[in-house]
């Protein structure tokens, strides 16, 4: 067995009698990924499967961090360690496996270098697989925006989304995701019908964008027999080439996968930061109306709260029906009494920046020419919406796109099926993107208590914050802490509403204080789909967001990461069912220590935000 292991966590990969290649996943010594077999099929040619023999094996440690541009922590420990080996088969083909092993867990690449045996090639699928012992349990999610499902690992059906947890029937969690996605398909997961409890790779063709083929079909679609090649994608290269990193996220309890982010950004390229400058983070308000009078009320309610810029939404340069969705972005809609040149000036000199949607039908033809335009304009960053997901080739289109916008100094806010993998790392004007049911849907409190733990670990997600809107399914104080709990670094917030819906309601100051990047970032407690805690630092102010599920229970939130010897003033939002107000906040404050154990009663769906500031 040869193995790379960091901080308890460990993969090893081995070669059976008939030259398959096996790996396990390990941590502290217990096994969380069963052996499962590795290797790439590869079109007109015999697969890279089997009859193999090791040529060589390379070991690596590195210590060190880095600080990030923005995120969730302002130093990022990338220490690792690695085990590169390099198998031939007897056609003299040869092909890597990367494996390491950091603090958060542990993944592996495949990689072809240049050579002889193989120049361009077509890797029709990979069998990557992922083999659990019997009883344990998974988060089915079928399409981005989709609901989480909780079924035995041999019952998992259709094609799931990633990151993909699962929960051992001894204890302990494994998060599988991929980072480093910029040219090849994107993983889905699906069910290994051939071997027990165990899961493979599917390389996702273009009929799998916001949902999957089991919601296509529930969406009233028909999948013609002509159409199944659509269900598949496969990968053209040439050598040297490298595949995405299977990631595994590895925890020995729930809450300690809360806010473990690290590992897809440390297997990312890094960017130079000093081209990145321009690159601000920020809270943003949409314009629900799409004028310029409203714009104007909406550029005055983001500067009196804290908030940094507005966005003009689908619709401003055309409708997005029929033909007009792909209408020209390089001019207002002539039926709209909008003008965005006076709305862009008067927003600078309130200090808010302007973001404009732009579907990926409008993008496809008019990017190039699109983007001196808006440079000129003066707009902070673009919303790019309806991007397609998948296939090789618009893999590459959405990195490209980002790509060109860094060139114009634009940020990028990608909406809908995409789902990050670390681009951010390397173009950090990617501030974030949707690939989130969030609430444009109004989730349950039961799927906003299982995001924390499952999709956050894959980076940013742009959840479209609501407050006032009355088809919430949770209380205020809870969308109050999703404040805290929701990582995005452009962070929409009160999203189906207006300006004019604020009635002077106090607690909206906590989202005005409210920062979008930090210097750390915590979990304190919780359980997948009951209740979460997360406790997040920016200098030395500290927020904390507490949010439960539909059934009432009592929380402790022990306060043991504050400064030894120091004070705090804790001002705490929390839900008051009898108060005779709008949203039924009541605001408490208290002085706490290090020492302090706070401790509420959640309503059902409810929760509790705190913000915690040093006592003078």
């Amino acid at each position: 067995m040869i193995e790379a292991s960091y901080g308890g966590n460990c993969i090893g990969l081995s070669l059976d009698q008939d030259g398959k290649l096996w790996y396990t996943v390990k941590r502290n010594g217990t096994t969380m990924v069963m052996s499962s077999r590795l290797g790439l099929y590869l079109a007109d040619t015999p697969p890279l499967c089997e009859g193999l023999k090791i040529r060589s094996v390379t070991k690596r440690n590195a210590d060190g961090a880095w600080n990030p541009l923005y995120g969730e922590r302002a130093v990022i420990d990338e220490s690792f360690e690695e085990a590169t080996i390099c198998v031939e088969d007897d056609l003299g083909r040869i092909m890597g496996i990367r494996l390491r092993a950091y603090a958060e867990g542990t993944a592996f690449q495949y990689f072809l270098p240049e050579q002889e045996s193989i120049n361009h090639f077509t890797i029709t699928c990979e069998d990557t697989r992922f083999t659990f012992p019997q009883g344990s349990m998974a988060w089915e999610e079928h399409g981005v925006e989709g609901e989480y499902l909780v079924k035995p690992v041999a019952d998992v059906s259709g094609y799931c989304e990633r990151p993909f947890a699962v929960q051992l029937p001894e204890g302990g969690y494994v998060l599988i995701h991929e980072a480093g996605l910029i040219d090849y398909a994107r993983m889905l997961i699906v069910k290994d019908e051939e071997a027990e409890n165990t899961l493979k790779v599917h390389l996702s063709g273009h009929l799998f964008g916001l949902f999957s083929q089991d919601d296509y079909v529930g969406y009233g679609f028909t999948l013609d027999e002509d159409e199944h090649d659509s269900l598949v994608s496969y990968v053209k290269g040439q050598t040297p080439f490298a595949t995405p990193w299977r990631t595994f996220i590895l925890a020995d309890y729930a809450a300690e996968l809360l806010c473990r982010s690290n590992m897809v950004l440390n297997l990312s390229e890094p960017c130079k930061a000093v081209e990145f400058q321009y690159v601000k983070p920020g809270k943003a308000l949409r314009d629900m109306l799409l004028s310029t009078q409203s714009a104007f009320s909406c550029i005055d309610f983001c500067a009196d709260h804290g908030f940094q810029y507005i966005l003009f939404d689908g619709g401003w340069y055309g409708s997005l029906e029929g033909e007009d969705k792909a209408s020209d972005p390089r001019r207002e809609a002539p039926d709209r009494d909008l003008d965005l040149m006076k709305v862009i000036s008067y927003g600078k000199e309130k200090g808010i920046g302007v973001f404009i949607y732009v579907d990926r039908t409008a993008a496809e033809p008019y990017l190039d020419e699109s983007l001196p335009v808006w440079k000129e304009w003066g707009i902070a960053g673009i919303k790019l919406g309806f991007v397609k997901v998948g296939p090789q080739e618009w893999t590459r289109w959405v990195v490209e796109v980002v790509k060109k916008c860094h060139e114009y100094g634009l940020m990028v806010n990608i909406h809908d099926a995409y789902r990050p993998t670390g681009l951010s790392r390397t173009y950090p004007n990617l501030l974030t993107q949707e690939g989130i049911r969030g609430n444009e849907h109004f989730p349950t409190a039961s799927h906003n208590t299982t995001l924390p733990f499952v999709r956050f670990q894959a980076g940013a997600g742009d959840y479209t914050i609501c407050y006032y809107d009355q088809r919430l399914k949770v209380t205020h104080a809870h969308m109050l802490a999703m404040g805290v709990i929701v990582y995005s670094p452009m962070q929409m917030m009160f999203w189906y509403d207006k300006p004019s819906d604020w009635k002077g309601e106090q607690e909206i100051q906590f989202w005005g204080k409210l920062p979008v990047i930090w210097d750390e970032s915590i979990g304190i407690s919780g359980e997948i789909g009951e209740y979460a805690t997360i406790a997040r630092r920016k200098e030395s102010d500290w927020f904390i967001g507490c949010i439960n599920n539909e059934k009432a229970r009592t929380v402790e939130i022990p306060l043991h990461f504050l400064d030894d010897k120091k004070k705090y003033i804790a001002q705490i939002y929390v839900d008051v069912l009898e108060l005779d107000t709008r949203t039924k906040v009541e605001l408490k404050s208290a002085e706490v220590t290090k020492k302090s154990i706070l401790e509420f009663n959640l309503e059902s769906s409810g929760g509790v935000a705190i913000y915690l500031q040093l006592v003078p």
